[in-house]
């Protein structure tokens, strides 16, 4: 079953355009590190507050799944608590809109006029531009994810940052291995978008199911400007044994929708990362479009834990809303910060030691075990396998395996692993 292995390649001139747009970036933030390491907020005074930056995109294309991180830290804080060792916790959320020149700006000076910690970017092109700047400054900084080589990079040399969330290709590891071994699939199509994430996430579940023996035989490479996607949908061979797809927001939707459009819902199975079917999503989606459908997912909203289980019923009082994966990731930073700061017994004027603090805080999450790798400051945690089922009349990710304490490179060598990380963040997977 399956056709010839198709491998895609990324253009020189795309290389070069990337390349050149994330170090025009990484210039402009270097060259304002002439002002000296700087933002440190002032915590010496009795009740003087903790400073904390939030950037986060509140508009446009990215605006659903800010909010839901947004949503997620302001529960976390109602939980953990607002104030430590009577220094109120003090939140400003700024509003990249994505993007990473408003990142880098932003943060520029927002480390100038003070800041005891740094949450976010969300988006993985922020996170490149803004990187190199916070390194220089000393500015202990949580990301939501570890999804380019120029973070690995500078976290591995400088130690202040790290990411509470995952690393962009986790789950992709683990739904390989779980598609080779638990479902005996040998060939298989893979749909991403055509663009740095998607190239990750791609990149390592191909890198994982061919280690294996599978084989990809097909990849389908979604612009990011494409608006109707059913005419890649259409390129999906009958013959392979399923799909993996990389989408998120809209993205998500219309791929789905025309996944049944098309027939294959039922007739080839369809799984995915984790905002395939994440809450964020999950109401748009079509109801027997979207039963079914599986992802690889470091979160899934019917996780069976106590912990879980108190999270969902105070999200949804909260916001009447199932929490998703950007639900949980605000929460766990939250959570994660406070303790990291309670360790410190008041004394949160060395960068150094908060950023330390952070990365050596274990918990218990909704999500399960977290501890940061020494290796890529990025999570130890459980991969679970999700499967979209309806649960009391709502459409609720379920998990129907579970892969506990998955270190970042999974079922990889950590050198293999790292070799493909660094090569599918510049470019699409060979």
């Amino acid at each position: 079953m399956g056709g010839s292995r198709v491998v895609s390649r990324i253009s020189g001139s795309r290389k070069r355009r990337t390349g050149v747009a994330v170090a025009t970036l990484v210039a402009l933030s270097l060259g304002a590190c002439g002002e000296g390491p700087g933002g440190g907020a002032d915590t010496s005074e009795p009740g003087s507050p903790i400073k904390v930056a939030f950037e986060v995109p509140l508009t446009g294309a990215f605006a659903a799944n800010g909010l839901n991180q947004k949503n997620g830290f302001e529960l976390g804080l109602d939980t953990f608590g607002r104030e430590v060792d009577g220094h109120p916790i003090e939140v400003r959320y700024i509003d990249t809109k994505g993007d990473p020149a408003t990142a880098l700006t932003s943060a520029r000076q927002i480390v100038q006029e003070g800041v005891t910690v740094f949450q976010g970017p969300l988006v993985s092109s922020e996170s490149a531009a803004v990187t190199p700047y916070l390194a220089q400054q000393k500015v202990p900084v949580d990301d939501l994810t570890l999804c380019s080589e120029v973070q690995l990079d500078s976290w591995q040399k400088n130690g202040n940052g790290y990411s509470s969330g995952w690393s962009c290709d986790h789950p992709a590891l683990m739904a390989a291995q779980w598609a080779y071994e638990d479902m005996g699939w040998r060939n298989i199509t893979i749909a991403a978008q055509d663009f740095s994430f998607g190239w990750e996430v791609a990149g390592g579940f191909k890198a994982a199911f061919e280690s294996l023996g599978g084989t990809v035989d097909q990849a389908i490479w979604v612009p990011l400007n494409a608006t109707d996607v059913s005419s890649y949908v259409s390129q999906i061979s009958q013959d392979t044994d399923a799909v993996y797809a990389e989408m998120s927001g809209v993205f998500a939707v219309r791929f789905i929708d025309a996944y049944k459009s098309y027939g294959l819902t039922g007739a080839i199975p369809l799984v995915g990362i984790t905002q395939l079917t994440d809450q964020s999503v999950l109401p748009q989606l079509n109801r027997d479009a979207a039963l079914g459908v599986m992802t690889g997912a470091q979160y899934c909203d019917g996780i069976d834990t106590p912990e879980n289980e108190e999270f969902v019923a105070a999200y949804k009082e909260k916001f009447d809303l199932y929490p998703g994966y950007y639900s949980d990731a605000g929460y766990v930073k939250a959570q994660i910060m406070v303790e990291a700061l309670k360790s410190l017994d008041g004394d949160y004027s060395d960068p150094e030691a908060i950023a330390e603090a952070l990365q050596s805080v274990n918990i218990e999450a909704p999500r399960g075990p977290v501890e940061i790798s020494d290796k890529t400051h990025s999570p130890v945690q459980n991969v679970y396998i999700c499967e979209v089922q309806e649960i009391d009349g709502d459409l609720r990710n379920v998990p129907i395996k579970t892969f506990e304490s998955v270190p970042p490179e999974g079922p990889l060598e950590y050198e293999e692993w790292e070799a493909h990380f660094r090569h599918d963040s510049a470019g699409r997977p060979e």
